[in-house]
């Protein structure tokens, strides 16, 4: 059984920080204590650097299987490692579509033999699968039902009540929703093709900002009050995927007080907004759209305050050349887990986060909303899932630094102070290390407490 010996790093959690030795037995930290006099098959001088527990995205799409071209299972995990993130939970969009238990499994499986990262796959809902979702409930490996309310692949788009009411009513597993309402971006499309929006006067048909003028701030938060009446009315766990708008908040708020509900936001939500679709065009189109400056705002304070408790980051690799066709006809999406951390610890180079935030949403949250054991913090007995951070480094972004088969960021050009992942520690085995992914070992299936 390998062994390794932090020596003297600041151990950050929600609840503050602590230089403290930190002593990984196998896959285990075993002791965390001001000072140890141990030996270890590895010893590591952390003076000065940040240990964090490793970082939990429970929103990826990793495309493995039938999406390959654009990323996979070490592809994608590749850039996780390098982000400093040692869990993921996989969305159910790929080909084919994750929407039973069998193709649940056979996922699995993939991810077992490539994925350098620890993995969820989650499995997505249709009209007509409760029957597959009811067994995937006894499942402590899947750590939630995918319901996209809004148009998504194949048969997973669920906007009616007639079909979702089922879902929260019959099943348990934590539900998690893309909350837009779909019948309105419907109707909004209607009126584009029609020539009755008056806000896209001027506009060509191919402006990419038409996109966040069909998928406006009504459109995410009549989604989001749907979601929060559906758990509080059948008393269901039920998570928000990347919120965006300020008029969701609210509906949020009310769901956070009933003990039923979380929610989330992604980093393209905190640093981009609309007026950025008309510069970045493409590359920035994703779903929900980009909102105003003054949601982006709102999605920061909520982040502080607590309300939003967690960051994901929507991970979805798409093409160069697919992102550079013309609107519609791009695809929505954008990578973002390789650097997300970094981002964020620019945040708090600009007084906008703490690092004990960053511990919150990133790691403690993510673990506790999908109740995901043994992972989220720096303690005894847990997983030794560990994120080492440089705060002195910076770091300047640009395609070439970028892991995932994609090839580009939308963050190129940024200059990031704050700091930057040192090294990343999956299961007691070192990942990531001195600007570069070691594939040593693979990740393994989440498990889920309850």
């Amino acid at each position: 059984m390998q062994s390794i010996l932090l020596k003297q790093g600041t151990v950050i959690g929600s609840s503050g920080r602590s230089v403290a030795d930190v002593l990984i037995e196998g896959d285990t930290i075993s002791r965390v204590a001001p000072s140890l006099s141990v030996r270890a098959d590895r010893e590591i001088d952390c003076e000065g650097k940040l240990i964090f527990p490793g970082m939990i995205d429970t929103h990826v799409h990793f495309r493995d299987p039938g999406l390959t071209a654009k990323g996979d299972a070490l592809t994608e995990s590749r850039a996780a490692v390098a982000g400093g993130v040692t869990t993921v939970c996989d969305m159910p969009n790929t080909v084919p579509n994750t929407t039973s238990l069998a193709l649940v499994k056979q996922k699995q499986a993939i991810y077992a033999k490539k994925c350098l990262c620890n993995f969820g796959i989650y499995i997505g809902a249709t009209r007509d699968n409760l029957d597959e979702l009811k067994e995937a409930d006894l499942d402590p490996t899947i750590p939630a039902i995918k319901i996209f309310m809004a148009e998504s692949t194949g048969e997973m788009t669920i906007p009616d009540d007639e079909s979702l009411e089922p879902i929260f009513r019959e099943t348990t597993k934590l539900i998690a929703v893309h909350a837009e309402n779909e019948f309105r971006r419907l109707e909004r499309l209607d009126a584009l093709a029609n020539g009755k929006l008056p806000e896209v006067v001027g506009l060509a048909a191919d402006d990419p900002y038409l996109h966040a003028v069909v998928r406006d701030n009504q459109t995410a938060a009549e989604g989001t009050a749907k979601a929060v009446a559906l758990a509080t009315a059948y008393l269901h766990r039920t998570h928000i995927l990347h919120m965006s708008a300020k008029e969701e908040l609210p509906f949020l708020e009310k769901g956070v007080d009933s003990g039923l509900v979380t929610g989330e936001t992604c980093p393209h939500y905190l640093l981009f907004d609309r007026e950025d679709l008309k510069t970045k065009g493409t590359a920035v189109l994703m779903n929900p759209a980009l909102k105003g400056a003054e949601d982006r705002e709102a999605l920061w304070q909520a982040l502080r305050d607590g309300l939003i408790s967690q960051v994901a980051t929507d991970h979805a690799p798409h093409l160069r050349e697919e992102k550079a066709r013309p609107y519609p006809d791009a695809p929505a999406g954008l990578p973002g887990v390789q650097f997300a951390l970094p981002l964020l610890l620019h945040a708090v180079f600009e007084r906008r986060l703490r690092f004990e935030d960053i511990a919150r949403l990133y790691a403690e949250a993510p673990a506790r909303n999908y109740a995901i054991a043994d992972k989220g913090y720096v303690r005894e007995g847990f997983d030794a899932d560990i994120t080492i951070v440089d705060p002195t480094a910076f770091m300047e972004i640009s395609d070439a630094m970028v892991e995932s088969r994609c090839g580009w960021t939308p963050y190129a050009g940024m200059r990031l102070e704050g700091g930057s992942v040192w090294m990343t520690i999956v299961n007691g085995r070192v990942v990531f290390e001195n600007g570069k992914v070691r594939e040593t070992g693979f990740g393994t299936s989440i498990r889920i407490e309850g």
